[in-house]
């Protein structure tokens, strides 16, 4: 009977452990929401059409019809009843609503993949935890490379700049601050954060004046600004180190409905968002007629596959990991209006606060 190597792999469970590991290590690639196909039969450059969500549909309301009055004038005995009251003279029937789920498009821009070589005698004699030697080092690799890309999309996207000044107005636009030096006073401390904290409050406000969800919402920012908020008095940060989830390990706290997430891809710059702000669409190619063996999955909106294929010359095995992905900014319906100004598709659900440091008063 031939010789197998120890670990009998499962193309289909692998898939599905590298996908939970993935998912658990993503930290800025777990904020977006995500979308994806198993059985897409194209390629990279294609788009995929994506539902959005319509938001709530419009309330009607009617008064009484008309009025009961007294059917005998100027007698107090007699007192008016239910059946005098005239008929409705208008229709009451509040008009039918429609779940109206507009669709836009996400273009599949890029072929992630990794994948590692392994020596028959590295199966035979160094590996001996697949999932710890070779799946977290694959899914480790796409985690970073996600998180890297995801704050590259953030700095170009996550704005409002393609408002008009008449929609800027209505809704707001994106914010700038000026803070003073750190010359490391205490004075100097609190007017940092002061600074910081009141242009959150009127990021806040800008989003909320554009319907955008209090829950889920984002700040992204560098350790600059992380190390300003984290000496500010008033802030008291949240532990999470418990918590196996990178993206919770790396929320240092909440301020003004906003998650903290700094990331080192930032500078001396914030980002405010809503989850629905961006989409991260993936799909995955079909498996090859020459693969050994292969699995595609997915998992939390993740689509992922898995290949397994040998290198007779090198007398090795590869195993990879590959997904087809686009990211893209949620724009409003085309007839979506705040305030009595229409905003058409533009992008609402998020904005930037520039920062610029200034001399301080004392110096």
């Amino acid at each position: 009977m031939p010789t197998q190597h120890h670990f009998n792999l499962d193309p289909v469970q692998v898939t599905i452990a590298a996908l939970g590991i993935l998912d658990r290590q993503l930290t800025l690639g777990g904020i977006p929401a995500r979308y994806s196909e198993l059985n897409f039969t194209g390629g990279v450059g294609d788009v995929i059409n994506v539902n959005r969500e319509s938001r709530g549909i419009p309330v009607q309301e009617s008064g009484i019809s008309s009025p009961i009055t007294n059917p005998i004038t100027g007698d107090k005995n007699v007192f008016a009843a239910a059946s005098d009251r005239p008929l409705p003279s208008a229709d009451r029937r509040a008009p039918n609503g429609f779940v109206n789920e507009t669709r836009f498009p996400v273009q599949l821009t890029t072929l992630a993949q990794n994948a590692t070589a392994l020596g028959m005698e590295q199966v035979a004699f160094d590996l001996k935890r697949f999932g710890a030697q070779v799946l977290t080092k694959l899914t480790r690799g796409f985690a970073e490379y996600f998180d890297d890309t995801i704050a590259a999309f953030i700095k170009a996207n996550i704005n409002r700049s393609s408002l008009t000044a008449a929609q800027k107005n209505a809704v707001g636009g994106d914010v700038a601050v000026s803070i003073p030096k750190a010359d490391g006073t205490s004075a100097n401390l609190t007017q940092r954060a002061l600074s910081i904290r009141t242009s959150l409050v009127d990021a806040r406000m800008a989003l909320g004046i554009a319907g955008v969800p209090v829950s889920e919402r984002y700040l992204i920012c560098g350790p600059e600004v992380e190390a300003i908020l984290l000496k500010d008095p008033e802030f008291v940060a949240v532990d999470y180190s418990g918590d196996t989830n990178a993206l919770r390990r790396a929320t240092i706290g909440r301020i003004y409905t906003f998650d903290i997430v700094p990331h080192n891809s930032f500078g001396l710059e914030m980002y405010v968002f809503h989850k629905s702000a961006m989409l991260l669409a993936s799909a995955c190619p079909a498996l090859p007629m020459g693969a050994v063996t292969g699995s595609v999955q997915n998992i939390n909106g993740i689509a992922t596959r898995m290949l397994v294929d040998y290198d007779y010359g090198k007398k090795m095995d590869t195993i990879g990991l590959d997904t087809m992905y686009g990211l893209a900014t949620v724009k409003e319906d085309p007839d979506y209006a705040v305030r009595g100004t229409v905003i058409g598709e533009k992008f609402i659900r998020g904005l930037k606060i520039s920062i610029t440091e200034t001399a301080s008063s004392g110096s």
